[in-house]
């Protein structure tokens, strides 16, 4: 996977010459089009080129009953990407000298079992640590099963506590594995760093600074302009969203934001406004395993990193009960596009990508074609089968793969895309070579939708690496 999204003060532009003008059309027929096929609500996009904002537009409703239309200053919440606000946070106390990146998290948290002693806070920003993803550990999250305030319930140091209970799923480095739990713990790693709140820390060093006047917590208590209503949907109607449950988000899923604020945030990625050319490329480097293999996923600080056909991306994707949201930005191309919708359980990162290639062609995802290979088509077929009903040759993966899926947040990844329903069609879409194997797009209907997968192999031909977008 891979992602982002930038801006400063940038003016929404007013007259297109007529090639951007069918451009927007396109993206207007695409983007509804696909709200009717996917049910959601409602949708608010920002497409930046060269630093501008070329669209910026809502679509659908941010309420459903009162009817109240998205737009773009629509307010949702982002859920994961607010990871990559806690990395540029840490990454400014690092370029402050309050903090190092080998430091070892135990001394933050003196209390922490044993097990975490050489786990730093390197491994927490690229999801190495081997903590468990509290997240994804079945009926963890039963214990919140209460009427909860924002701030607290269980106190945080009984959160801890639990925390500390959950056994390390491999040893730090040795493979990926995506965690809650370690960039939960990063957000009080800030607090004691810079002696403010995180909240506090986020808003007077990023917010304030660009303006990002809309962006803050996902506190249900304040009264929020705009804020939009979340949703799911069930069969053949749509119902409110569950209750969230706050206090196990926090720094690593508790933000609101539009897409006007992150169009802000997009821009100053793009400059040296908040950190360093050196930060952001250590931001932007995907992290190996402890022997310098790929990890599951390529990871840098807060953001998937990635490329396509030469083309490097920067993404992520974020989900809360009732919101999803996807932010990509395409580095080289200068293009950025950032999604944001009020429907739960959505894959919204095929939106960004086929947004992305309505706006350059050479990122447009080619069709399914003659594949030169099919043997291995149908065999990628059957393992992808097989790891959506949990049944797979473990002998068909690299170790620090197989590792992956038998972490908690492994299994709750192929669960979770099992439940978007039957795998149905399976067609090869194009190849592309990599410095140690080939990686394999295929386009796959499940439940009667399409999604996009990759496939990484290296050369001994064992599966690396298996993702969808």
């Amino acid at each position: 996977m891979t992602v982002g999204s930038r801006a400063g003060v940038l003016a929404l532009l007013i007259g297109f010459c007529a090639p951007i003008s069918t451009k927007a059309d396109n993206v207007d027929d695409y983007v509804s089009a696909r709200m009717r096929q996917l049910h959601i609500p409602g949708l608010s996009l920002a497409i930046v080129r060269d630093g501008r904002i070329t669209k910026a537009q809502g679509y659908g409703f941010a309420n459903l009953e009162l009817r109240a239309h998205a737009t773009k200053e629509t307010v949702y919440e982002i859920g994961s990407n607010t990871k990559q606000f806690t990395a540029a946070a840490i990454m400014m106390l690092v370029e402050d000298g309050k903090i190092h990146l080998e430091d070892p998290i135990v001394k933050y948290f003196p209390e922490a079992p044993e097990a975490w002693r050489d786990i730093t806070i390197r491994h927490l920003l690229s999801h190495t640590s081997g903590i468990q993803n509290h997240v994804a550990v079945p009926h963890w999250l039963d214990v919140f099963k209460t009427e909860l305030t924002f701030e607290t319930s269980p106190a945080r140091d009984e959160l801890l506590k639990m925390f500390f209970k959950l056994p390390l799923e491999f040893q730090p480095g040795e493979t990926w594995a995506y965690d809650n739990t370690g960039y939960y713990l990063l957000g009080i790693i800030i607090e004691n760093a810079s002696g403010k709140s995180y909240w506090q820390f986020l808003d007077e060093r990023i917010f304030k600074r660009l303006g990002m006047d809309a962006t803050r917590s996902t506190d249900p208590q304040p009264l929020v302009p705009n804020r939009a209503s979340g949703y799911e949907w069930k069969t053949d109607h749509f119902e409110n969203r569950p209750i969230l449950i706050p206090p196990i988000a926090f720094s690593a899923g508790s933000l609101l934001s539009t897409v006007d604020d992150m169009a802000k945030w997009d821009a100053a990625l793009s400059s040296e406004k908040l950190l360093t050319k050196t930060s952001l490329n250590q931001i932007w480097t995907a992290t190996l395993t402890n022997h310098g293999a790929d990890a599951p996923f390529s990871y840098g600080f807060g953001w998937f990193v990635d490329s396509y056909h030469g083309h490097r991306i920067v993404q992520h994707s974020g989900g809360t009960p009732g919101f999803s949201s996807a932010i990509y930005r395409f580095v080289d191309d200068k293009l950025t596009i950032i999604v944001l919708t009020n429907h739960s359980d959505m894959i919204v990162d095929e939106l960004a990508i086929d947004l992305a290639g309505i706006c350059l062609p050479a990122l447009k995802r080619p069709e399914a074609k003659p594949d030169p290979n099919p043997r291995t088509t149908a065999k990628s077929k059957a393992i992808v089968a097989g790891l959506l009903k949990g049944d797979y040759e473990p002998a068909a993966f690299t170790a620090p793969m197989l590792m992956f899926l038998n972490t908690a947040t492994g299994k709750a990844f192929w669960k979770w895309f099992a439940d978007h329903g039957v795998l149905g069609s399976f067609v090869f879409s194009d190849r592309e070579e990599r410095r140690d194997g080939e990686i394999r797009r295929y386009k796959l209907s499940l439940g009667g939708n399409w999604y996009w997968l990759s496939v990484t192999t290296s050369n001994d031909g064992k599966i690396a690496q298996i993702y969808w977008w």
